[in-house]
């Protein structure tokens, strides 16, 4: 004896809601190198839970495919998120932090999406794409697009400028030359070389000074000729810097003797050169000084 009986079976299919705030997130300049963290909501207002994932997307008009290519490589460096996917529940929130530590300088118009993925097993996704591809059935993208906001952004390096020398007998025409300001301005907006790079953190190396300014370019100062039959009246120049950049800059003129160890009165630091002498010879009598030898700006100070 067979007993039938019908089942009514209702049920409804959604495809989500999601929100992100805030709009626009604004991470301002940060110097290549360092980091700043925002955070967003993201909000599932639908009944069921969503799988989600965050992407990065830059504006790729008026861009050849390997320059986008590029660009999205660099998005994909510079941002990091605490939770870049997972899934949020129906009717919840989620927050997420995102950190920003530009690897190089650049400034692109940038989006951050928010996709929904059907959550699935690697083995089941792989064999849907097989039997789609036997059957000829065109395959869908397998995420939607379900929320995004603007994010201002900018890496910059800390970028100062000679703007002006100055001298009350000579004039500025000839101390630029004579400064090579020119050429030290080039070379200024030229990304740091590992050369300076060590130069610069000098304290974190057993190298000798000289060793350290083996790979630096020079330039040459001529203060000229200043007499002494008047005295030992001093030849004063002054300098203008200016931060061009968008961070802040730090600034420092190091002289030779800077790093040095002092030395026990026992110890043997052994003959000088020549050239080694004649450079002591001039820090002691202090023929060179430099005020102030260290400061700060902000930029377009």
């Amino acid at each position: 004896m067979q007993i039938k009986k019908q089942i009514q079976i209702i049920g409804a299919g959604n495809d989500g809601q999601v929100t992100i705030s805030p709009q626009t997130l604004d991470f301002g300049t940060i110097t290549v190198g360092f980091n700043k963290t925002h955070s967003i909501m993201i909000t599932n207002k639908s009944n069921c839970n969503l799988y989600i994932e965050l992407m990065m997307q830059a504006s790729n008009e008026n861009v050849s495919q390997i320059q986008a290519a590029e660009i999205q490589k660099i998005l994909n460096e510079c941002f990091k998120f605490d939770h870049k996917k997972g899934i949020v529940n129906a009717k919840s929130k989620m927050k997420v932090n995102i950190t920003f530590k530009p690897s190089c300088r650049f400034q692109f118009e940038t989006t951050l999406v928010c996709v929904a993925r059907e959550k699935m097993s690697k083995d089941l996704q792989q064999q849907i794409v097989m039997q789609k591809t036997r059957s000829g059935e065109k395959i869908a993208p397998q995420f939607v697009e379900k929320s995004s906001i603007s994010i201002k952004c900018k890496g910059d390096y800390p970028l100062l400028r000679f703007t002006d020398v100055r001298n009350d007998q000579v004039s500025i025409a000839n101390l630029w030359e004579r400064f090579q300001m020119t050429s030290m301005n080039k070379e200024l907006i030229h990304p740091l070389s590992s050369a300076e790079y060590n130069f610069n953190n000098s304290d974190k190396s057993n190298a000798t000074n000289e060793e350290l300014m083996e790979g630096l370019k020079k330039f040459v100062w001529d203060f000229g000729k200043v007499p002494i039959k008047n005295g030992s009246k001093p030849r004063k120049i002054t300098l203008t810097l200016k931060n061009i950049g968008g961070v802040p800059a730090e600034w420092r003129f190091k002289m030779p003797n800077d790093s040095e160890i002092k030395m026990e009165k026992w110890a043997d630091p052994g003959k000088p050169s020549d050239e080694q002498a004649f450079e002591q010879h001039i820090l002691s009598k202090k023929i060179f000084v430099i005020e102030p030898k260290t400061g700060m700006l902000a930029p377009g100070e």
